[in-house]
């Protein structure tokens, strides 16, 4: 397969998804990029944001999308989770995070 022609699948539009997405968009080398957030405003938002960078970048479609666009993805990319909270075990983090997977 041509990497070029890849889709992929962010799941997660926080500080690790929305950073994944950024490089993917400097890299060049996908073709389709999809961002599904529980918010989806904010993960509309990120790809608003990177479709206003593009005329940097290699061209490619960027989209806010749902679980349904993972069916012919080639690579979904897991970025979901929640964030320590003060005080937190990360024992305690896991079972969060567990959930949340």
């Amino acid at each position: 397969m041509e990497i070029k022609s890849m889709k992929v699948v962010v799941i997660g539009a926080g500080a690790v998804g929305s950073s994944f997405a950024y490089a993917l968009l400097n890299q060049g080398f996908v073709r389709d990029l999809v961002i599904i957030d529980l918010n989806h405003d904010k993960a509309e938002g990120d790809a608003i944001d990177l479709l206003h960078g593009m005329p940097f970048s290699s061209p490619m479609n960027i989209w806010a999308g749902t679980y349904a666009d993972c069916r012919d993805a080639n690579l979904v990319v897991n970025c979901a989770g929640a964030n320590q909270a003060p005080g937190e075990t990360r024992l305690e983090l896991l079972e969060k995070n567990a959930k949340i997977l």
